[in-house]
Formats: C-alpha cells, sequence, structure tokens
C-alpha cells in the first residue's frame, strides 16, 4: 500500500501543482446566501418543498419498505416501480421507460447497450462524461461533430451514406445530443437536427437521443422538457431524464420503447448487476413529478424559464 499511496500522492500533488485538486466543500444545512454550485434549480430541495411532499407520499404508503433487495431482473422490480415508470412514461408522452439509479447510469446502460455492431454513433463533442463512458463500453463506431453544428452533422452523415448498409437502412447512425449543455448554458438546435437527419438519411435509420437532464422540470409543458416543448416526441427515439437537477432529488428515467426497455432489462450490466432503485428514492421521484404539477411548481418554473424563452 505504500508504493501505490505514494504513485496515488504523485498524482494528486501534480493536480494541485496545476490548481486542479478538487476537495470536497461541506455544506452547512443551514447555509445562507447565493448558491452557485447546486443543481437544484427550482429549489425544491432548499425551500423544503420537496421534503413535504415526499413525507406525504410516504404517509400514502405506511406498508412500504426501505431497500429493494433485488436487481430488476429478479425482485426488485415492485409495483410501485412499475407504476411510477407508467406514470413517468404518460407524463413525457413516450411508450416506455425505465428508471435507473442516476442519470450516469442511464447514459452508461444506453450507450454500451443498445448501438449494435456496425451501427454508428454521432455525438456533439460537447456531450455528458456519462455518455462518452458508455460509448467507451460500446460496440458501434463513434465520431464527435462540432457543437451545435448543424453543418458539420450534414457533413458527418453525408460521409456515412458511402457506407451500404448506412445508405440502405440496414445499419443505424444514433446522434447524441444534450438540450442544455451545462458548461456553456447554450440550447441544441433540435428542430434543425431532425431536419438534417431526415433529409439525409431517408430510409430513417437515424435514432436522436436527448439527454434532457438540464431542460427536465424546467421547460415544456409542466417541465416535461425540451423535446415535448417542441412537440418532437414522435421524432426523437431516446431520451433521459434525471431527477437530480430541477427535481431536486436522485435517480433517472430513460423514455425509450417497448424493444429497447426488453433489451436493457436482458443486457444492460449495470441493470442486471445493480441493486433495483429504492422505494426512498422513487418516492422521492415521484414527489419530485407530483410538484412539478402543483401550482407550486408551475410558478417556480415560471420563474426560472423567464429569460430561457428568450433561446428558445
Amino acid at each position: 500500500m505504500e508504493i501505490l499511496s505514494a504513485n496515488l500522492n504523485s498524482c494528486l500533488n501534480s493536480r494541485k501543482e496545476d490548481g486542479r485538486l478538487m476537495t470536497p466543500y461541506v455544506m452547512s444545512t443551514h447555509s445562507e446566501g447565493a448558491d452557485f454550485a447546486s443543481n437544484d434549480t427550482l429549489s425544491l430541495s432548499s425551500s423544503r418543498a420537496l421534503t413535504k411532499a415526499f413525507l406525504e407520499e410516504l404517509d400514502r404508503n405506511p406498508g412500504f419498505e426501505i431497500g429493494s433487495g433485488s436487481s430488476r431482473s429478479l425482485s426488485g422490480t415492485t409495483e410501485y416501480l412499475s407504476n411510477l415508470e407508467d406514470t413517468l412514461r404518460d407524463f413525457h408522452g413516450a411508450e416506455e421507460g425505465i428508471i435507473f439509479n442516476s442519470g450516469f447510469d442511464a447514459n452508461v446502460a444506453l450507450w454500451s447497450t443498445i448501438p449494435q455492431i456496425g451501427d454508428v454513433v454521432l455525438y456533439d463533442e460537447y456531450v455528458h462524461a456519462s455518455i462518452h463512458d458508455g460509448m467507451r463500453r460500446g460496440r458501434a463506431h463513434t465520431q464527435p461533430f462540432r457543437h451545435n453544428d448543424c453543418g458539420d452533422l450534414r457533413k458527418r452523415l453525408t460521409e456515412l451514406k458511402t457506407d451500404e448498409g448506412v445508405a440502405e437502412g440496414q445499419k443505424v447512425v444514433f446522434i447524441a445530443v444534450e438540450s442544455f449543455y451545462s458548461m456553456d448554458g447554450d440550447v441544441v438546435p433540435l428542430e434543425e437536427m431532425v431536419k438534417v437527419a431526415k433529409e439525409m438519411l431517408p430510409k430513417v435509420n437515424t435514432v436522436l437521443v436527448v439527454d434532457e437532464a438540464h431542460s427536465n422540470g424546467i421547460v415544456g409543458p409542466n417541465g416535461s422538457g425540451m423535446v415535448s416543448h417542441f412537440g418532437l416526441e414522435g421524432q426523437i427515439g431516446l431520451r433521459v431524464h434525471t431527477c437530480g437537477k430541477a427535481l431536486g432529488s436522485t435517480g433517472a428515467v430513460l423514455l425509450c420503447n417497448k424493444a429497447v426497455k426488453s433489451y436493457l432489462i436482458n443486457y444492460a450490466r449495470n441493470a442486471i448487476f445493480s441493486t433495483a432503485p429504492t422505494f426512498v428514492t422513487l418516492a422521492g421521484i415521484r414527489a419530485g413529478y407530483n410538484l412539478l404539477a402543483s401550482e407550486n411548481g408551475h410558478q417556480l418554473m415560471q420563474f426560472v424559464v423567464r429569460d430561457i424563452r428568450l433561446i428558445l
């Protein structure tokens, strides 16, 4: 262990010298002032509104068990979990939904499992680290395009059409983007990208995938997201909605069709070999969504999105 610690400390010291060493800051429960670090976009958590809604959800389910006790493929898929997935499916206007322990988990499961050998993933160069981690574990060819650049996307699709399997619609081309990009705060030109994909590959073998981490709870009817804001539910194949941002909780739902959901349950390693989300996690998610659909949630959303309207 001494040699290992020495090697690790050498790397840490190098990062410290570069000014990039991270040391977690312990937040006080009762801290006051402006918060420029939290993901709690709507202040559902810090305002205690989510706490109240969560406790009400517990009261409605007095016989709950703290843990889930198993993976999704065994006894971890409880009735409460199944019903919540149906609720979120309907809330976002999707065919199916599958809940993961986090948005990171959902993206790794998606990108390491769904694209098949021979498929291609075109991804915006600024997509989240979880998408990169999933693609590294996957089997498809991956290629970036310039951030929010529909011209460069068109160029990449043109190049791919030289592949007969792509041109004839036998291979799937996935296009990975985010709704809002957290580092720059800009917005994906989603409608234009849908148009480009249809024009370039009329065999309809493109699947647009949108990570809605930063739009969930912020835009769209009742905060249902950017895809719903533009009415593109039928045009976007896969969506990842996390609950750790505006909803003030944790976990995520991947919106998909029946085939994708069944395939993930059977093949995604972090679904098969991981404990299913606990009742406490699920109750927090449901409480957050109940708040989004409430008058209080609507008011908080309007307060946040008054400036966002200028860029949508």
